[in-house]
């Protein structure tokens, strides 16, 4: 990745310095058409493109200047000077390399090396300072994207922390109904709820996984909500053979199921259905947990730390890609539409 990135900068400095060249030239042939005189494009162009391009050599240096002495932060005035003695250093550096090559090209009019240098002298400061400029706006841009995708990084982490906790509770809570009525179904969700967090652990510090896993997950939290609630409570999970390897968010399924199975099965005494499914749609993957309960009516089913979190979780990873929406109909039904992909790049 590091080398690909480093062949994208090489070639867009080649190009940057090579449309330079080319501007120049454009500049020269207006000069002396408004001058009356004739445009030789055969001495015009390689004229320029050597010159600008002769520059681009020492972008390298530029970068290097740049990085070392960077003119921000406290006490930045103190390297002006430093790029100041840059500045001239290149210049005279440029001209010994630019001499030969510019009587190679003409050899009809050679010139010395004092004459290119005085007669090209502010031009190629003025190079120099607008190559650190460009280079100084391109690393502060840089360095905000970091700190900007590291504070995504750390909101998420903390987002997903959150999220754990939260099931964790609610789980023991659930255990804590039971081990008085029934301490054999107690017992089996303590058994459930350890491979829970094992499976938690597993994916700690990954932001995405799979969808198989994120099912595997969801399976065992399922098995602890079907002890607790027994035959009143029917779930089905679907998910299309070929969505199974996109990368969904780690925990995004288990506050959603818990949101409907809450709401769902509220003070009910019949049977509550939940379903789960997975599809893709073009370049989305969907996916949708839907509950027979008294939908909007009931109590803000779409509140609540779990939910919110998701809400959040999604806006981060994905922006405007990634959306949780309501879908009329009986009961209450939640979508969520993220890019679909099947690695980390994709």
């Amino acid at each position: 990745m590091t080398r690909t990135k480093t062949k994208s900068l090489w070639l867009l400095g080649i190009l940057t310095w090579t449309v330079l060249g080319l501007f120049s030239a454009a500049q020269n042939a207006t000069w002396r058409v408004f001058m009356g005189r004739p445009i030789d494009w055969g001495s015009i162009l390689p004229n320029s493109l050597g010159d600008w391009l002769t520059c681009g050599m020492f972008t390298p240096a530029f970068y290097w200047m740049a990085r070392r002495f960077p003119i921000r932060g406290g006490r930045w005035w103190t390297r002006l000077p430093v790029h100041l003695a840059g500045s001239i250093a290149f210049t005279l550096l440029k001209v010994s390399v630019w001499t030969p090559l510019f009587n190679l090209l003409n050899p009809g009019e050679s010139r010395t090396y004092s004459q290119i240098l005085f007669s090209g002298f502010y031009a190629d400061m003025l190079a120099y300072w607008a190559a650190v400029g460009v280079i100084h706006a391109i690393e502060y841009y840089r360095e905000s994207r970091e700190r900007e995708l590291e504070a995504t990084r750390l909101a998420l982490e903390n987002l997903r922390a959150q999220l754990q906790p939260h099931f964790l509770f609610n789980t023991l809570q659930s255990i804590s109904t039971l081990i008085h009525r029934d301490q054999a179904a107690a017992d089996r969700m303590l058994t459930d709820l350890s491979d829970l967090l094992r499976l938690s652990l597993r994916s700690t510090g990954s932001q995405e996984v799979p969808l198989r896993e994120e099912l595997a997950f969801l399976e065992r939290y399922l098995d602890i909500m079907r002890v607790r609630f027994g035959d009143r409570l029917v779930i089905a999970v679907e998910a299309d053979p070929d969505v199974r390897e996109a990368l969904v968010p780690s925990l995004v399924l288990q506050p959603i199921v818990e949101n409907a199975i809450t709401h769902g099965m509220a003070d009910r005494p019949d049977i509550g259905h939940v379903a789960v499914r997975a599809r893709r749609d073009g370049g989305s993957l969907q996916l949708e947990v839907s509950d027979d309960g008294p939908g909007l009516s009931s109590v803000a089913p779409t509140n609540g730390i779990g939910l919110t979190n998701t809400r959040e979780r999604l806006t981060r990873l994905y922006g405007r890609a990634g959306r949780v929406e309501t879908l009329p109909g009986a009961g209450f039904t939640l979508r969520i539409s993220i890019p679909f992909k099947l690695t980390a790049d994709s």
